[in-house]
């Protein structure tokens, strides 16, 4: 590898992909990682066009190792993005689990007959197909989980039990950062009945999703933990949860969260 062809690439990697991992909220230790290997494999790439087949002039030898940097990112994202590994979830009865990777923006508190909304800024986003179902009879808990590109976008079944309602609700696709994202955009809505009381999950995706999958269908019955259905790309799931004596909120806003995995909450 020639070792100006290695620097500048190793240089343009750390100046491309760094900004973006702060702006999408990826750990440092990841992005310098990510970064010095992408840049590593872009300079031997390089290196070799130009050592074996062509001879790059300047400006040739700076738009490959741009082209190839963000070929390998785009690559990488994709990679990250498809996992789906196996998990297996807490033994213990009684417990309410995240149905997304990410992390928690908000726990809200839904009153008695209130329409619940997820939150954006200041900005109220009804989610008014709850309002036909019995989850809200007695007041709920809103969760809203917000999922980086490079979560694991595989939902899971928060509770076991049987699905009573999945309601798609069609919208335009914008950026969650528009305030009227989440109000707007394509949703799919599951209410699940575990015996003893009934949890919602609410699917939101984003400008650059091109559908929500369902693995699951009206009726079914599902295990805890179990895959109900994945959003493609960036997206947000809310978990609603009713408000009863003998459930205990453990979520807290800031909190990273696995799906089928972590506590969300625990009832008696």
């Amino acid at each position: 590898m020639e070792s100006k062809i290695f620097i500048s690439s190793l240089v343009w990697s750390f100046l491309i992909l760094l900004p973006f991992c702060y702006k999408w909220r990826i750990r440092i230790k990841i992005g310098l990682v990510s970064s010095l290997i992408i840049g590593t494999l872009t300079g031997l790439l390089v290196s070799l066009i130009n050592s074996y087949f062509i001879a790059l002039h300047f400006s040739m030898l700076f738009f490959s190792e741009l082209f190839f940097i963000v070929l390998l990112a785009i690559f990488a994202i994709i990679i990250r993005f498809y996992r789906d590994p196996e998990r297996i979830s807490p033994k213990e009865r009684k417990v309410i689990l995240s149905p997304a990777d990410g992390k928690i923006r908000y726990v809200k508190k839904v009153e008695n007959k209130e329409i619940p909304f997820s939150i954006k800024g200041k900005q109220r986003q009804k989610l008014t197909e709850l309002t036909k179902t019995e989850l809200l009879n007695d007041g709920a808990y809103l969760i809203g989980i917000e999922m980086s590109v490079l979560d694991i976008h595989v939902n899971r079944a928060p509770v076991a039990g049987k699905i009573l309602m999945q309601k798609p609700t069609k919208g335009r696709f914008l950026s969650l950062k528009k305030i009227e994202s989440l109000f707007c955009n394509e949703r799919v809505t599951t209410i699940i009945d575990n015996g003893h009381f009934k949890i919602g999950v609410v699917q939101i995706a984003s400008r650059l999703v091109k559908r929500i999958v369902s693995y699951l269908n009206e009726g079914d019955s599902v295990q805890i933990g179990q895959r109900i259905g994945m959003i493609k790309f960036g997206s947000q799931v809310d978990l609603v949860i009713p408000e009863l004596e003998n459930i205990k909120i453990n979520s807290k806003p800031g909190e990273k969260v696995l799906a089928g995995v972590s506590v969300m909450a625990e009832y008696s």
